[in-house]
């Protein structure tokens, strides 16, 4: 398909940090999944009018590995001791030749040994490997042309041969945050109260009375944020920040209080529009990499993750029984889920090294609710606020007919058709015409 060769080039153009070639490299194939679940199926390949169709207990079949692997923590130490992080990753968004997606810190030669007590699995190209020779593990949903090589050798001379090198767009961070941001289409499709809306605003509006109150404290969380520690500020530039730290009393200085009350009359005027602190956290999706292994050694699939569930190291600390799930662009309720982070000694023990990142099940229809997430650098926001969560709506999730473009050998014409047609998507205007009507809707009982 000419647009996606074009995107799969435009790969080599990632910004991106040059790492050390792994020990070992394995491809599979992706892990695909089937199970039974309601859904609204929305289609306008038809004349006329779009077809919008509830369908009931009907089969369901996802790509539960879209977009990610697996590698060692021996290759994690490494890359990240390249990368220069004082941590060992989580996990990091790869590129190489025809090659994108994360790849999460997971110890699969554990897993031979304890789960699968066999070593020898089958590639892609239907050749035996031992685990034991690999370091990283890519899906085929990561390798974009892995069928255009005769094996995984075959792909790897000629890319080497050709001056690739492994290479890292992003890391998943050493700790999560505890509070962020909302926006508008966050919130926008609840159904609130106006004592909701008060409880859902207060943490903003404790945050601004503190800072308008003279409390320097407060005052200089909020113009440098929690990141700031004994580590980095010596390179704090030298603003009036600095000079309330060395000074307290520099809190009543005219010049000072001025700038501050321009600053928070700006975040009033971003809380107005949907811009609220709540105790939350982004991070990067991946699917389960213990239901990748059991694929992998042919063992029966079932991961340790049920429908609804996901495990996330952080929530699992705070003990969280359910919160809600954002993906931004959004348009509708159906596009926020409640799951539910899970926490016991399995979870523990195999996803010992993902700290940060959020595992999602292979059970239910949650990417595709999440407007077609998939696990190739997508983040979301998880939140336990309380308004959020109980004043969610279950609603099934809206499932998209996919189009599938013909296959051709491309010419030069058919690239510059792709590229033309590429420009100016309306996703932006379409998101602006709902929130319109959400707007319009809020004037009617």
């Amino acid at each position: 398909v000419t647009a996606k060769l074009e995107a799969y080039k435009a790969l080599t153009c990632s910004a991106s940090i040059p790492v050390s070639l792994p020990n070992g490299i394995l491809v599979v194939d992706d892990v695909e999944t089937e199970f039974l679940s309601d859904y609204i199926y929305l289609t306008d390949e038809g004349d006329g009018e779009p077809l919008m169709e509830p369908r009931y207990n009907e089969p369901v079949k996802i790509d539960a590995s879209d977009g990610y692997g697996i590698m060692l923590p021996s290759l994690a130490e490494r890359w990240s001791q390249e990368l220069g992080l004082d941590y060992m990753m989580s996990g990091c968004n790869t590129r190489f030749s025809w090659e994108k997606g994360m790849v999460f810190t997971f110890d699969f030669v554990d897993f031979a040994e304890k789960i699968a007590h066999n070593y020898i699995v089958k590639d892609a190209w239907g050749d035996e490997v031992d685990i034991r020779d690999v370091e990283l593990v890519l899906t085929t949903s990561m390798l974009k042309l892995y069928d255009s090589y005769e094996s995984c050798s075959d792909f790897l001379s000629k890319s080497l041969s050709n001056r690739y090198t492994f290479s890292i767009a992003k890391t998943c961070p050493e700790k999560l945050e505890n509070e962020r941001n909302l926006n508008y289409q966050f919130i926008q499709s609840y159904n609130l109260t106006d004592e909701d809306i008060e409880e859902l605003i207060r943490p903003t509006m404790d945050e601004i009375r503190d800072v308008l109150g003279g409390d320097w404290r407060k005052t200089i969380l909020f113009l440098k944020g929690s990141g700031l520690n004994e580590n980095n500020i010596e390179r704090q530039e030298n603003d009036f920040a600095k000079a309330i730290m060395i000074d307290q009393r520099m809190v009543n200085d005219p010049y000072i209080q001025s700038a501050i009350y321009q600053l928070i009359k700006n975040r009033i005027n971003e809380a107005k529009v949907g811009v609220l602190k709540v105790h939350g956290n982004y991070s990067i999706v991946g699917g389960e990499p213990y239901l990748l292994c059991q694929s992998i050694f042919g063992l029966e699939k079932t991961g340790l993750l049920k429908a609804g569930e996901i495990y996330n190291e952080y929530w699992a600390d705070c003990g969280t029984k359910e919160l809600a799930c954002f993906r931004a662009p959004m348009t509708c309720h159906n596009n926020i889920r409640l799951v539910h982070p899970v926490d016991n000694a399995q979870v523990r023990y195999w996803y010992q090294y993902i700290k940060t990142g959020t595992l999602i099940n292979g059970w239910d229809t949650m990417a595709a609710a999440l407007n077609g997430m998939d696990a190739d650098g997508d983040i979301v926001m998880l939140t336990d606020n309380k308004i959020l969560v109980e004043k969610h709506e279950k609603l099934p999730t809206l499932m998209c007919a996919q189009r599938k473009a013909q296959k051709r050998i491309s010419a030069e014409d058919d690239f510059i058709r792709s590229n033309i047609a590429s420009f100016g998507n309306e996703i932006g205007a379409t998101t602006n015409w709902i929130t319109s009507m959400f707007e319009v809707k809020s004037h009617f009982e």
